[in-house]
């Protein structure tokens, strides 16, 4: 009996020849078929094995997919052959059959057309620009590899859908992750609610996904914390981002309709900024009753942009020199400025609820949502001096723990 090392390692695979394989002595080695590519003999330490192998491509990336047709003891070659050829076969169309781009939606073209509906939709005031820069940044950045597929492909795939998933929440974080995977799932719905292409499945994409979990961290501020923020924040060279996040502390404004603020939409008189288009879109505008300190932080913003940015602060409140006249990064180092942004909201709710702020008070300075049918007679201007009071409570709250050292 000839060594292992000693065999062929491609010839005809006949009856006589793979049944006279010696076993391995350990780990595995490989026979391979002069005839058939892809068809070979896998031996082992306990059984010899009759295997495919088939290189396809699904979702613009290579794929190796590798079967046993079966145990040499229980397959005649001659029938081990015939049966390779056709799964083969079968796998090699099916590869083909999915880069066939003749006739079918891809996600480039159901993107396409879902952007033009958000922008409607924008423009009606019934989303918000940021839910439209935010599907853009998924499908553009996150999925880009996959804008010339079938959605028909990736709804075949669910679980190279999952995997790409798991691939995004590695390099990208889970919860860019899990928007990249919902503006797909939307997409997919919008493609088969307009019929962009009969007979779409039913089934989702991302019906494999399992998706991240999603928590609130608990980033916010106690009174006795906010001394040595304030000393960090009186630190950053741009006296505008310094007014910017006082502004975002004191009003729990989202930063990125704060960054927008303009000037026009400030009425000291009714102690008032108003919000024409916050998260929500315009349907969601909103006037933020205005605090003494609040108003302060208004000026020393005022006098900063006059210096820095004279013309784009005729307008904006905080201006900054970028193509749109406003900041448009709101970030900072956290090794220079510990907290901001989401951080400085969640502060903003444990001031509120320390100086005792009911819910609806605090619902309504938020600009969260009102859930309920009675919450929903609530008129907000009718309430402007009240909710003034209330703002002043957190605002002394806050500027008292800044000012502690």
């Amino acid at each position: 009996m000839p060594h292992p090392e000693r065999l062929p390692r491609r010839a005809r695979l006949t009856n006589r020849l793979v049944r006279a394989l010696p076993l391995a002595q350990r780990g595995q080695y490989v026979v391979r078929d002069q005839t058939l590519p892809g068809f070979f003999v896998v031996v082992g330490r306990r059984t010899r094995t009759y295997t495919i192998q088939v290189d396809t491509r699904r979702l613009g990336r290579r794929r190796t997919v590798r079967e046993a047709v079966g145990r040499v003891e229980d397959w005649d070659a001659g029938e081990a052959r015939s049966e390779a050829k056709t799964r083969i076969g079968a796998l090699q169309t099916g590869a083909r059959e999915a880069t066939t781009r003749r006739g079918r939606v891809t996600l480039r073209a159901a993107w396409a057309s879902y952007r033009d509906y958000l922008q409607q939709r924008v423009a009606a005031g019934e989303r918000s620009q940021r839910t439209l820069d935010g599907y853009e940044d998924s499908v553009e950045r996150l999925l880009k590899s996959w804008l010339d597929t079938p959605l028909r492909d990736l709804s075949d795939d669910a679980h190279g859908v999952a995997e790409r998933h798991r691939e995004i929440t590695i390099r990208h974080g889970p919860y860019a992750a899990n928007h990249a995977m919902r503006a797909l799932r939307a997409m997919y719905r919008y493609a088969r609610k307009t019929r962009m292409e009969r007979g779409l499945p039913a089934e989702q994409p991302t019906d494999a996904v399992r998706f991240n979990n999603e928590t609130r961290r608990s980033t916010g501020m106690s009174r006795d914390e906010l001394a040595d923020w304030h000393l960090q924040l009186r630190a950053l060279p741009n006296p505008v981002r310094q007014e910017f996040h006082l502004f975002m502390l004191l009003s729990a404004s989202r930063p990125d309709a704060l960054r927008r603020a303009r000037w026009e939409h400030l009425d000291v008189g009714r102690r008032v900024l108003h919000f024409p288009d916050p998260k929500g879109g315009a349907r969601r505008a909103f006037d933020m009753p205005i605090s003494r300190a609040m108003l302060r932080c208004l000026v020393r913003a005022r006098r900063a942009g006059r210096v820095m940015h004279g013309r784009a602060a005729r307008t904006f409140i905080f201006p900054a020199d970028t193509p749109t006249g406003h900041i448009s990064e709101t970030k900072e180092n956290r090794g220079k400025l510990a907290k901001w942004g989401g951080d400085l909201r969640q502060t903003y709710r444990t001031a509120a609820q320390a100086v005792g702020l009911g819910e609806m008070d605090v619902h309504l300075l938020m600009n969260h949502s009102l859930g309920g049918v009675s919450a929903g007679y609530i008129t907000p201007g009718a309430l402007l001096d009240h909710l003034v009071a209330q703002q002043a409570k957190v605002s002394q709250h806050l500027v008292d723990g800044l000012l502690k050292k």
